[in-house]
Protein backbone atom coordinates (compact mmCIF):
# COMPACT_ATOMS: atom_id res chain seq x y z
CA UNK A 1 0.00 0.00 0.00
CA UNK A 2 1.08 3.16 -0.92
CA UNK A 3 0.09 6.65 -1.53
CA UNK A 4 0.71 9.20 -3.75
CA UNK A 5 2.75 11.89 -2.69
CA UNK A 6 0.71 15.76 -2.57
CA UNK A 7 3.62 18.15 -3.24
CA UNK A 8 1.68 21.19 -2.98
CA UNK A 9 -0.36 19.92 0.07
CA UNK A 10 3.12 18.91 1.89
CA UNK A 11 4.68 22.31 1.35
CA UNK A 12 1.95 23.80 3.19
CA UNK A 13 1.32 21.15 5.41
CA UNK A 14 4.72 22.69 6.39
CA UNK A 15 4.54 26.02 5.92
CA UNK A 16 1.47 25.53 8.76
CA UNK A 17 3.70 23.90 11.00
CA UNK A 18 6.36 26.16 10.56
CA UNK A 19 4.09 29.18 11.51
CA UNK A 20 2.61 27.97 13.96
CA UNK A 21 6.15 27.58 15.89
CA UNK A 22 7.57 30.92 14.21
CA UNK A 23 10.59 29.35 13.70
CA UNK A 24 11.31 25.51 13.58
CA UNK A 25 13.99 23.44 12.83
CA UNK A 26 13.85 20.41 10.19
CA UNK A 27 13.71 17.82 12.97
CA UNK A 28 10.73 18.86 14.86
CA UNK A 29 9.07 20.35 11.23
CA UNK A 30 9.35 16.85 10.00
CA UNK A 31 8.36 15.00 12.67
CA UNK A 32 5.14 16.95 13.55
CA UNK A 33 4.19 15.92 10.17
CA UNK A 34 4.54 12.43 10.80
CA UNK A 35 2.94 12.64 13.99
CA UNK A 36 -0.14 14.59 11.61
CA UNK A 37 -0.18 12.27 9.17
CA UNK A 38 0.38 9.04 11.08
CA UNK A 39 -2.58 9.99 13.24
CA UNK A 40 -4.83 10.54 10.21
CA UNK A 41 -3.99 8.02 8.43
CA UNK A 42 -5.23 6.00 11.52
CA UNK A 43 -8.07 7.44 12.00
CA UNK A 44 -9.21 8.48 8.61
CA UNK A 45 -8.09 5.86 6.47
CA UNK A 46 -5.86 8.08 4.73
CA UNK A 47 -2.60 10.39 5.52
CA UNK A 48 -2.76 14.02 5.26
CA UNK A 49 0.24 14.24 2.53
CA UNK A 50 0.76 10.92 1.32
CA UNK A 51 4.33 11.24 1.46
CA UNK A 52 6.31 8.80 1.76
CA UNK A 53 8.53 7.73 5.40
CA UNK A 54 12.21 6.49 5.27
CA UNK A 55 13.14 4.75 9.22
CA UNK A 56 15.98 6.73 10.47
CA UNK A 57 18.39 7.24 12.98
CA UNK A 58 16.53 9.74 14.79
CA UNK A 59 13.20 8.42 13.69
CA UNK A 60 10.56 8.57 10.46
CA UNK A 61 11.80 11.30 7.87
CA UNK A 62 8.73 12.06 4.81
CA UNK A 63 11.47 11.67 1.92
CA UNK A 64 9.38 14.39 -0.21
CA UNK A 65 9.30 17.37 2.57
CA UNK A 66 12.75 16.55 3.70
CA UNK A 67 14.17 16.91 0.07
CA UNK A 68 12.05 19.81 -0.34
CA UNK A 69 13.46 21.75 3.08
CA UNK A 70 16.87 20.71 1.08
CA UNK A 71 15.89 22.36 -1.73
CA UNK A 72 16.98 18.96 -3.52
CA UNK A 73 13.81 18.78 -5.25
CA UNK A 74 13.28 19.46 -9.21
CA UNK A 75 13.38 23.42 -10.12
CA UNK A 76 9.89 23.67 -11.14
CA UNK A 77 8.86 22.67 -7.56
CA UNK A 78 11.45 24.86 -5.92
CA UNK A 79 9.45 27.70 -6.36
CA UNK A 80 7.01 26.17 -4.30
CA UNK A 81 9.55 25.59 -0.59
CA UNK A 82 11.14 28.97 -1.64
CA UNK A 83 7.95 30.90 -1.86
CA UNK A 84 6.74 29.90 1.37
CA UNK A 85 9.89 29.01 3.30
CA UNK A 86 13.17 30.44 4.17
CA UNK A 87 16.20 29.55 6.14
CA UNK A 88 15.74 30.91 9.58
CA UNK A 89 18.81 32.30 12.13
CA UNK A 90 20.26 29.32 13.39
CA UNK A 91 23.81 29.12 12.53
CA UNK A 92 24.04 25.38 14.59
CA UNK A 93 21.11 23.87 12.61
CA UNK A 94 19.07 24.85 9.95
CA UNK A 95 15.76 26.08 10.99
CA UNK A 96 12.72 27.45 8.67
CA UNK A 97 10.85 30.94 8.51
CA UNK A 98 7.46 31.32 7.10
CA UNK A 99 7.22 33.84 4.33
CA UNK A 100 3.48 34.13 4.24
CA UNK A 101 0.21 32.32 5.46
CA UNK A 102 -0.19 28.89 4.33
CA UNK A 103 -3.45 27.88 2.10
CA UNK A 104 -5.79 26.15 4.07
CA UNK A 105 -8.03 25.12 1.10
CA UNK A 106 -5.46 22.63 0.10
CA UNK A 107 -6.74 21.16 3.78
CA UNK A 108 -9.59 19.32 5.29
CA UNK A 109 -11.11 19.95 9.14
CA UNK A 110 -9.69 16.73 9.79
CA UNK A 111 -6.49 17.64 8.23
CA UNK A 112 -6.40 20.74 10.44
CA UNK A 113 -7.10 18.84 13.90
CA UNK A 114 -4.32 16.26 13.26
CA UNK A 115 -2.10 18.97 12.33
CA UNK A 116 -2.94 21.40 15.56
CA UNK A 117 -2.73 18.24 17.79
CA UNK A 118 0.66 16.81 16.13
CA UNK A 119 2.13 20.66 16.96
CA UNK A 120 0.68 20.62 20.11
CA UNK A 121 2.09 17.09 20.62
CA UNK A 122 5.78 18.05 19.64
CA UNK A 123 5.99 21.70 20.39
CA UNK A 124 7.22 21.07 24.43
CA UNK A 125 9.03 18.04 23.56
CA UNK A 126 12.82 18.01 23.21
CA UNK A 127 14.89 16.22 20.21
CA UNK A 128 15.53 13.37 22.35
CA UNK A 129 11.69 12.48 23.62
CA UNK A 130 10.60 12.72 20.15
CA UNK A 131 13.15 10.25 18.53
CA UNK A 132 12.35 7.57 21.64
CA UNK A 133 8.58 8.05 20.89
CA UNK A 134 8.72 7.50 17.37
CA UNK A 135 11.22 4.29 17.69
CA UNK A 136 8.71 2.49 19.94
CA UNK A 137 6.21 2.75 16.49
CA UNK A 138 6.02 -0.69 14.57
CA UNK A 139 6.81 0.54 11.38
CA UNK A 140 9.82 2.47 12.31
CA UNK A 141 11.23 -0.63 14.23
CA UNK A 142 10.14 -3.32 11.52
CA UNK A 143 11.77 -0.87 8.78
CA UNK A 144 15.13 -1.50 7.26
CA UNK A 145 17.13 1.76 8.99
CA UNK A 146 17.27 4.23 5.73
CA UNK A 147 14.65 2.09 4.33
CA UNK A 148 10.78 2.62 3.62
CA UNK A 149 8.55 2.28 6.64
CA UNK A 150 5.05 0.34 5.35
CA UNK A 151 2.05 2.17 6.01
CA UNK A 152 0.48 -1.29 6.61
CA UNK A 153 2.19 -1.62 9.95
CA UNK A 154 1.73 2.15 10.41
CA UNK A 155 -1.96 1.11 10.28
CA UNK A 156 -1.07 -1.33 13.53
CA UNK A 157 -4.03 -1.74 16.08
CA UNK A 158 -6.34 0.32 14.09
CA UNK A 159 -9.78 -1.12 13.04
CA UNK A 160 -10.42 -3.16 10.43
CA UNK A 161 -12.93 -0.57 8.76
CA UNK A 162 -9.96 1.93 8.90
CA UNK A 163 -7.19 -0.46 7.44
CA UNK A 164 -9.76 -0.95 4.38
CA UNK A 165 -10.60 2.24 4.03
CA UNK A 166 -6.57 3.45 3.93
CA UNK A 167 -6.73 0.60 0.73
CA UNK A 168 -9.41 2.28 -1.02
CA UNK A 169 -7.89 5.67 -0.42
CA UNK A 170 -4.02 4.33 -1.72
CA UNK A 171 -5.22 2.51 -4.54
CA UNK A 172 -7.39 5.76 -5.90
CA UNK A 173 -4.48 7.81 -4.98
CA UNK A 174 -6.64 9.73 -3.11
CA UNK A 175 -5.59 12.86 -0.33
Amino acid sequence: MRFSVDKEKTIEALLYIVTRYGEAGRFHALKTLYFADREHLRLYGRPITGDRYIAMDNGPVPSYAYNALKQEIPEPERHLVSDALSLGSSASHPTYVPHREPDLSFFSKTDLECLEQAYAYCSGKSFGAISDETHKHLAWRKAPLNGEMRVKDMLDGVPEDIAQEAELFASYGVL
